[in-house]
């Protein structure tokens, strides 16, 4: 690389170590970001035992990094150069700081004197992350003294990392430093509280509400970050107001999430995709419900919310009375439409219910036999068809082949009422099934809303679906994501990837940087529900109403829907979105206080 190209370490507690959100957004940019910078950018993490060693593969250290790896192991921090196991294979630097977890009270002590971050009474998760990013405040220390007349530029996602910045602000260090904060955590808390603090932000005494809700540790250690960076940023314009209020500084650049449009299929490609994942979704429904008692599947749309157990933050609160209204209305009309809403919601669970398991299991066997038999009765048909016989039940079908079926279906049928949770939960008392009991969402055989809680994470091996999350997206009809506290929001957006229409609200910073788009189609694809009214009747009547529109829509309009969705949520294309953080990178080598020497 050439000397006046600096290097760019970007640091978060979510490399080689999936969590959130964070993950996304560093997996899906990191091919052009390298393509920028070359051998000069590095992600650094935290090198946690068990995890670590299943996205990172340990590689050789870098010939002008060999000092400052030995330096930092005469203190105790052992480093691990390499590469992360994505697509991008970019070079990562993986930190262990058992040494710092030693000194950490050490650290909380000059991080009040220096500061005024107030960790009295902070647990592990607070010190944990601290210990390891100021494990990386001394390794980009290290580096810049190393190489004296190279630009270093470190870029910090959360509070969770920030804590270098802090460290190399104290050290006088010349590095270039940028904080990017996905969330604050002043807001995340109000509204796991049920504050609508929006409506009412700029009476909010953000270091008063921090103590009331006791998150002081936390929200005094990002403010201090906020405003001791060369260089604040934020994900969303929402989000941007609230780091103005909460902490007193604009963000000097809004650094949107976007995706890498060249791993998602064409509106072609997901259209063959849909037709292949609705089937697996229909089969699945078919051993849900089926046994119960049944209804027509070619009259059938799937809804579906997935995400974190947030039940007001994700709007799960919303959806499912904005269900209850649905099939109420559905069924006043006597609605030939059947609407099954899937919450794919990780959770702790016993097991998958024992009924449903058999049910699968004799499923697959019924599916197994008639497979099996198939040809034998496609050859009978065509004999039929020839007029060799008459066609009918008897002569198509063999009486071993019925009998063998009836005593399968005889087998698989049930008494009751299917479960509207999948899995037999450690809580009984679960908000999200309180709430199906609330709206008297129940899976009744006259219900025209039927209602499955998921509580597995979708990666292909949950033992139900066993499909990927973006797969089972594919298969579904619409995704509802009414969040209430969404500083981004990447599922809409995915969903729109995967040219799947959804619903999201101008509470999150998807939606609302979707509404400032000015689409205004019939069929927009991405639909923007309204919360900035905080009359939550109103948003419960908004959303039944979208979700009755759509569930009226025939088979064209859907498919309008799904092409404008992707269409929309290719405006957030990294190819487009990443000049923002080479922006930010710019301004922050621009404006770092202390010059370097050439």
């Amino acid at each position: 690389m050439k000397a006046s190209e600096p290097y760019v370490f970007e640091a978060s507690w979510e490399v080689c170590n999936k969590v959130g959100g964070i993950h996304t957004v560093l997996e899906s940019k990191a091919e052009l970001i390298k393509a920028q910078y070359g051998d000069g950018y590095f992600l650094v993490g935290p090198y946690l035992s068990g995890i670590s060693e299943n996205q990172f593969e340990e590689g050789k250290t870098p010939a002008h990094l060999e000092k400052v790896e030995k330096q930092l192991a005469a203190e105790g921090i052992k480093l691990h150069f390499g590469y992360w196991l994505i697509d991008a294979n970019p070079q990562a630097i993986l930190i262990e700081f058992t040494v710092e977890m030693a000194y950490i009270n050490k650290t909380k002590s000059e991080l009040w004197d220096w500061y005024n971050v107030d960790s009295l009474g902070a647990g592990f998760d607070f010190d944990e992350p601290v210990a390891w990013s100021w494990a990386v405040g001394k390794l980009i220390l290290a580096v810049r003294k190393e190489l004296s007349g190279r630009q270093i530029l470190l870029q910090c996602h959360e509070w969770m990392a920030g804590a270098a910045i802090l460290y190399l602000e104290r050290m006088t260090s010349g590095v270039s430093t940028i904080f990017t904060t996905h969330a604050t955590f002043l807001g995340r808390s109000m509204t796991y509280n049920n504050i609508d603090f929006y409506k009412n932000i700029k009476a909010i005494d953000a270091n008063q509400m921090a103590k009331q809700l006791g998150i002081v540790p936390k929200h005094s250690m990002e403010k201090a970050i906020t405003l001791n960076c060369t260089v604040a940023t934020t994900v969303s314009d929402i989000t941007a107001m609230e780091m103005e209020h909460f902490y007193g500084r604009k963000p000097d650049i809004v650094l949107p999430n976007g995706l890498n449009f060249e791993k998602f299929p064409n509106t072609e490609e997901a259209t063959f995709k849909h037709i292949e994942y609705k089937k697996i979704l229909k089969e699945f429904l078919m051993c849900y419900f089926f046994p119960h008692y049944t209804f027509n599947l070619d009259k059938t749309l799937i809804y579906f919310l997935c995400g974190r157990y947030e039940v007001r933050a994700k709007g799960m609160d919303l959806f499912i009375d904005a269900l209850g209204d649905l099939n109420r209305k559905l069924k006043s009309e006597n609605h030939d439409k059947t609407i099954v809403a899937f919450f794919a919601v990780p959770g702790a669970t016993k097991g998958i219910k024992p009924d449903l398991v058999q049910s699968k299991g004799i499923y697959a066997n019924i599916k197994q036999l008639l497979d099996w038999e198939m040809p034998n009765v496609y050859n009978r048909l065509l004999r039929a068809a020839a007029g060799e016989f008459e066609i009918s039940g008897q002569s198509i079908f063999k009486k071993d082949l019925r009998e063998k079926a009836n005593y399968k279906l005889k087998a698989f049928k049930r008494r009751g009422n299917p479960s509207v949770c999948s899995h037999s939960l450690q809580f009984e008392n679960d908000q999200i099934l309180s709430k199906f009991a609330d709206q008297k969402l129940l899976n009744l055989p006259e219900d025209r809303v039927k209602v499955v809680l998921l509580p597995v994470y979708l990666d292909g091996t949950d033992g139900l679906l066993n499909i990927n999350i973006y797969d089972f997206m594919s298969g579904c009809h619409l995704g509802v994501l009414p969040s209430a506290y969404e500083p981004w929001g990447y599922t809409p957006l995915e969903a729109g990837a995967m040219s799947v229409a959804s619903i999201t609200t101008d509470l999150s910073g998807f939606g609302l940087a979707v509404d400032n788009l000015g689409s205004r189609k019939k069929f927009p694809g991405i639909y923007v529900l309204s919360k900035t009214k905080f009359n939550y009747s109103k948003e419960i009547k908004d959303l039944s109403g979208l979700l009755y529109k759509y569930s009226n829509f025939d088979k064209d309009e859907r498919m309008i829907s799904r092409i404008h969705s992707n269409q929309l949520a290719r405006n957030f294309d990294w190819k487009v979105l990443v000049r923002n953080y080479f922006d930010a990178h710019e301004l922050a080598l621009k404006n770092t206080k202390i010059k370097v020497k050439a």
